[in-house]
């Protein structure tokens, strides 16, 4: 059986919108919920082996120099990452998060009766934070999950997270959906579609389940807030999109998504006042990349873009949210305002390669799209994620724009090439300097 009979959308159970059961019609406890499904959740250990420079004296350094002694010392660090999944079939895949196993050589699975199994990663991705893991041999009484629809959650449904926090074991919160669709803006993941809860979450949770009190699946939790500024407010990857993630990973390896080659804004009334039009919440067109779908369908700034395949975009998130959803290749009716006249256009979506990101010094890299340079006034790369265990760990974090890089006296505009010598200088026992803007503040990092 190939990885691609395994289709995760196999599992999925769309359900009616009915109302989620209460705790009070279970008895006043969620026990025989938990009961049911908690076999399904499992943790996640990995390991990753860092080599480390050792720092020298001066001394020691010119005469290894100077008579060629080979590299300067070095030693290998061992970094261990704590997380969690869900068993989705009895082949073996687990779901998890991306930061969970990024960067890992060894990844462990540990069921709730404390068996070990030793999983290898089938693919990742780091712009939405999904993974997927496969045990290297399966035993045959796994139980999978169901996987629910997330997009018939309501804010106020019930919901239970399950992982395992702080390494204290299997532990089980409750909460209800807090938010739906919450964005960011960039702070964890290049793609945010957010589910907000106050279920608790902590260091630990990531990669678990978030199920609905019919015990389906509808989401993956994924972060937190920093508990210094807010408390109860977590949030978790919906099924729908970490399920299209992973069927596009078992099938590939990769995961492509559909291109329109816009900038965009939110319209505001502010906005549709000054330029003369009715206002419709909407995405107001700001930049069409030449050569773009847009640019040959007749999309022209200042449309607004209203609709997408038969859905709403009621934001520039929205638009972002469905055009990403539909695969390159696929033609789709957009539907946008122009001059305050409803019109729609069919544009044939493609993928644009440079949006997948480079991996480097264990983070992921991609360009700003053109509204981000005309915004920022430069160009420059985004900071999408950065695996902890990294050099850049502690120094970046997501959401930074790097606009030069200095390996010597000069900075050069922001490369993955520059980038990537970098990473070479690093583990030579090198450093050098980025520059990067963040929360638009200018700032200068020195790396060693």
């Amino acid at each position: 059986m190939t990885l691609a009979s395994l289709s995760l959308a196999a599992a999925i159970v769309l359900t009616s919108a009915q109302s989620v059961p209460a705790p009070t019609d279970m008895g006043a406890s969620v026990a025989p919920l938990v009961e049911r499904v908690k076999a399904s959740v499992v943790t996640i250990q990995s390991m990753k082996v860092i080599p480390r420079v050792t720092h020298e004296d001066p001394f020691s350094q010119y005469f290894r120099e100077r008579f060629g002694m080979g590299d300067a010392p070095s030693r290998r660090e061992t970094q261990m990452g704590l997380g969690s999944g869900f068993i989705v079939n009895k082949a073996g895949i687990i779901l998890t998060n991306n930061h969970v196993v990024a960067g890992a050589d060894e990844v462990w699975v540990q069921l709730g009766d404390q068996r070990r199994f030793e999983a290898r990663v089938v693919g990742s991705d780091p712009a939405t934070d999904v993974a997927v893991i496969k045990l290297n041999r399966p035993p045959s009484d796994m139980r999978p999950v169901v996987l629910g629809n997330s997009e018939q959650v309501r804010v106020g449904d019930y919901v239970l997270a399950i992982g395992n926090p702080l390494g204290l074991g299997q532990t089980v919160t409750m909460g209800i959906v807090s938010a739906k669709n919450r964005m960011l803006g960039g702070q964890i993941t290049q793609y945010e579609d957010f589910i907000q809860t106050d279920a608790a979450i902590n260091q630990g949770n990531s990669g678990g389940p978030l199920f609905n009190f019919r015990g389906e699946v509808i989401g993956i939790n994924s972060a937190i807030l920093n508990p210094a500024m807010a408390m109860n407010i977590g949030f978790a990857i919906p099924i729908n999109l970490a399920r299209q993630i992973a069927d596009q990973i078992q099938r590939g390896g990769s995961v492509a998504r559909g291109y329109l080659g816009v900038g965009t804004e939110n319209l505001t009334p502010e906005k549709a006042k000054r330029l003369g039009i009715p206002f419709e919440p909407g995405a107001l067109v700001n930049v069409v990349q030449p050569g773009s779908p847009a640019e040959a369908a007749g999309l022209r700034p200042n449309d607004v873009i209203v609709e997408v395949a038969g859905r709403r975009a009621e934001d520039s998130g929205g638009l972002q949210r469905i055009v990403q959803s539909r695969a390159p290749g696929e033609t789709v009716a957009v539907g946008y305002l122009r001059g305050g006249r409803r019109a729609t256009t069919q544009v044939r979506l493609t993928e644009n390669a440079d949006m997948r990101g480079t991996q480097v010094m264990g983070m992921q890299v991609v360009p700003l799209s053109p509204s981000e340079v005309q915004e920022l006034g430069s160009s420059g790369l985004k900071v999408v994620s950065v695996d902890r265990r990294s050099p850049a760990s502690g120094s970046l974090q997501p959401g930074d724009v790097i606009t030069h890089v200095v390996l010597g006296t000069q900075g050069k505009p922001a490369t993955a090439a520059l980038l990537k010598q970098l990473e070479q200088r690093l583990t030579r026992g090198g450093g050098g300097r980025l520059v990067i803007v963040r929360d638009g503040y200018q700032l200068v990092l020195t790396l060693e």
